[in-house]
């Protein structure tokens, strides 16, 4: 399945991908310590970090800051985020959620 047409923006798919990478980082911070993040999204890897401490792989919080770097940009900057862009997003999105669906079901 294509994400877009290859030409299109691809800000809302990625915009769409920094939505579940805050969704997931917060049900696991909710289950584990009945908090969820309230500040700027680099509370969120602070937050993560804090709850997991070192059960967090330095992979997965890389692959987290990655995803959220580009969030102000996907969802109110000028440029349109490529396709290419949004692939690499999501296997960031894609390995994150299998690490976090893991320590949900535990």
């Amino acid at each position: 399945m294509d994400l877009a047409s290859p030409g299109t923006s691809a800000s809302p798919i990625v915009s769409q991908i920094v939505l579940a990478v805050i969704a997931y980082s917060d049900s696991l911070t909710a289950k584990r310590a009945q908090v969820v993040n309230q500040q700027d999204h680099a509370g969120a890897v602070r937050l993560l970090r804090d709850v997991l401490r070192s059960r967090l792989p330095d992979a997965q919080e890389k692959a987290f800051r990655r995803i959220l770097r580009v969030k102000d940009e996907a969802q109110y900057g000028a440029r349109a985020m490529l396709l290419e862009e949004a692939r690499k997003l999501l296997a960031d999105l894609d390995s994150f959620i299998h690490f976090i669906e893991g320590l949900l079901l535990e």
